[in-house]
């Protein structure tokens, strides 16, 4: 049985699902039916409206029909958390994206991800050609905000409803959509995939002559490369990304691009060279009060020293790092899992079994809710296969 109070932010989702697809609200109900389960339209309409929630059934049939994950659809109800962050009503199309382009930028990506919501409601309301376009426009924004959250399944389902109407956006929206989900391939460890995308996004921005564009998938080509331990490679990408990324980028994109290319001068055992890198963007960073980079070069500046193994230091910036990513509404799931993840391993290799412990336990509570994939990842979750137990690991900077 439906409970009796529902959720508009759930229903509203289930709604941009179902038209996504160009389902009727019969043609769902026959669908369900054709699964063995019954939900009628006028079930259906109650969801959307957010008279009540379908039961865990219900939700289970209908992530079949939609092709997603039920995770999705507890994602979505986390994120009314945000909504007390919603913009005016009175703000137009344009002015929403402003906005959570402002969020984005200060690394608030809840609050973003409501601004651009709103746009996506707005964008409802336009006449003419270019409507399809503004849709996709803010729905690949909510998608951008929702990776930024580590809400990766939920952005993959923006992306992909995005490019089913493909022929009715813009060339540059398609590129956005395709090398985000080159993205979304990364973080799940399917680098192959997310180098081919990302290849095929250089060449669409290469054959229109759009540096910006360009520099963003030079960007991700490089961190894949990297994942790949293909260091040179990587280093080529990130300075030919980073060199145009000056003339169109955003400081976000400047300060990771940056601290990325340092990173790689690291590995290539150019180690002041890279640290002058990364610390010059740490300072480009905290100048401009960006939360998200400031975290961000903390934590590589963390494993630049523990792979030194100057331990001391490396704690020091790892647990600013986790200063950073914590603040505010929005934490950083993936750098905060990173930094805990060396916490854990110095307190391990210093004999210190109560920070051991700690840490062990912030990890275990932070990979429950991580979809993405990285080195930390694999070996915590190799030690955990292996019952907590085992000889100490080489961990890889």
């Amino acid at each position: 049985m439906e409970q009796q109070r529902g959720s508009a932010r759930l229903g509203s989702y289930l709604k941009r699902l179902r038209t996504g697809y160009g389902f009727s609200l019969r043609r769902v109900e026959l669908k369900a039916r054709a699964e063995g389960a019954e939900i009628d339209n006028s079930q259906l309409s109650r969801y959307e409206r957010g008279r009540c929630y379908p039961s865990f059934d219900k939700l289970c049939t209908l992530a079949n029909i939609f092709s997603v994950s039920v995770q999705n659809f507890s994602d979505v109800l986390e994120m009314e958390k945000f909504d007390e962050f919603k913009p005016a009503q009175t703000l137009g199309f344009e002015e929403l994206q402003s906005h959570g382009n402002s969020e984005l930028e200060a690394g608030n990506f809840g609050r973003a991800y409501v601004a651009f919501e709103s746009a996506l409601q707005a964008a409802e309301s336009v006449l003419g050609p270019d409507r399809e376009d503004f849709r996709a426009r803010a729905r690949y924004k909510m998608a951008f905000s929702l990776f930024r959250l580590g809400k990766i399944n939920l952005a993959e389902s923006e992306l992909r409803l995005i490019l089913r109407d493909h022929q009715r956006i813009s060339a540059r929206t398609r590129f956005l959509t395709l090398l985000m989900l080159s993205n979304v391939h990364d973080e799940r460890g399917d680098r192959y995939l997310a180098l081919m995308e990302a290849e095929r996004c250089l060449d669409l921005a290469r054959s229109v002559g759009d540096r910006a564009d360009q520099a963003y998938a030079l960007h991700a080509i490089g961190r894949t490369c990297f994942e790949e331990e293909d260091y040179a490679r990587a280093a080529g990408f990130h300075a030919q990304a980073l060199e145009m990324a000056r003339e169109t980028a955003s400081a976000q994109e400047i300060v990771i691009l940056q601290a990325n290319l340092g990173y790689c001068q690291v590995m290539l055992n150019r180690t002041e060279k890279g640290l002058k890198d990364i610390r010059e963007a740490l300072a480009l960073s905290k100048k401009d009060g960006l939360r998200r980079g400031t975290a961000y070069c903390l934590r590589i500046l963390g494993q630049v020293y523990y792979k030194e193994a100057k331990l001391s230091r490396a704690r020091g910036y790892f647990e600013e790092a986790e200063i950073a990513a914590h603040s505010a509404d929005s934490p950083y799931s993936d750098i905060l899992f990173q930094a805990a993840f060396y916490l854990w391993e110095i307190a391990r290799r210093e004999g210190n079994v109560i920070q051991e412990k700690v840490y062990f336990g912030r990890l275990r509570h932070l990979r429950s809710a991580l979809e993405r994939h990285f080195d930390e990842v694999t070996q915590f979750d190799a030690y955990i296969e292996r019952g907590g137990r085992g000889e100490e690991r080489a961990v890889r900077s």
